[in-house]
């Protein structure tokens, strides 16, 4: 009998404290959520690059005259419009578009509205190539 109620009460401590014992675990924050996602084809050859992640704001009316990259691109608009300028056509591109430049693709970009422009840019640079050639 002694045994018995000995039992019972390691049983009962045991039922009331893994109560208390899961209140002072805090729920695990949420994890990130993926609002974007873009995937472009590469071909690498067996070389030395560089991977180049630039941030740019362009206010009103700023923008970058017709240029090339020595390595592949990938533009992501952060915010606002962006005009792209490339083959004879305009596009604009707006907050979370994106596009993809090929080495010595020849293009502009130009912010036309009143909100400044946020991009990201990820540049594939082989060793000792300019990121940006502008063309005159």
């Amino acid at each position: 009998m002694k045994i018995m109620k000995h039992f019972l009460f390691v049983a009962l401590v045991a039922i009331l404290w893994v109560p208390v014992a899961l209140a002072d675990e805090k729920p695990a924050p949420p994890g990130p959520a993926v609002v974007y996602q873009a995937k472009y084809p590469i071909t690498v050859q067996g070389a030395d690059y560089d991977l180049l992640t630039i941030i740019m704001d362009f206010p009103s009316g700023a923008g970058v005259p017709r240029h090339i990259h020595g390595g592949s691109v990938l533009v992501t608009v952060l915010s606002g419009e962006i005009t792209l300028k490339e083959k004879g056509t305009e596009i604009i591109k707006k907050t979370g578009e994106s596009w993809t430049e090929k080495p010595g693709d020849e293009h502009a970009v130009v912010n036309a509205g009143s909100a400044t422009v946020r991009v990201a840019i990820s540049m594939l640079l082989p060793k000792g190539s300019e990121a940006t050639t502008i063309v005159k």
